[in-house]
């Protein structure tokens, strides 16, 4: 994922798809489960 997909995805320009999620799931180390909980 290039920086400007991420940055459009981050001010809601790109819509985020499935694949998206897991890219950044991984980047980050984690689930993708886990991006879409809510913050406690």
């Amino acid at each position: 994922m290039t920086n400007t997909m991420l940055s459009r995805i981050e001010r809601t320009r790109r819509r985020c798809d499935v694949d998206d999620l897991v890219a950044i799931a991984a980047a980050l180390g984690v689930s993708p489960l886990a991006l879409l909980q809510p913050v406690t």
